[in-house]
């Protein structure tokens, strides 16, 4: 089977990819799990408010994926719950 970075699509990496390495768009993400973590709103909101946030596709043209999102906001939930 084919990997790509260790992720199973090129969607899913491109995905990770632009969240962990384009600074405005980590940014957002990182505002937007902040509010995870306070409570005022659900993992499931968070994904929904980061893809509506984003442009329609990647820098690259690929399609964002979803539940990548959901991976990295968890990542993301857990890291700032150590340092909050």
């Amino acid at each position: 089977m084919k990997t790509f970075n260790g992720y199973t699509t090129y969607n899913h990496w491109n995905t990770a990819l632009w969240l962990n390495n384009d600074e405005d768009m980590h940014n957002t993400m990182q505002n937007i799990v902040e509010l995870v973590v306070y409570r005022h709103i659900t993992k499931k909101q968070a994904v929904e408010r980061l893809l509506k946030r984003l442009p329609a596709k990647t820098p690259d043209g690929a399609t964002w994926q979803a539940d990548t999102i959901a991976e990295l906001i968890e990542e993301n939930y857990v890291e700032q719950l150590q340092y909050s």
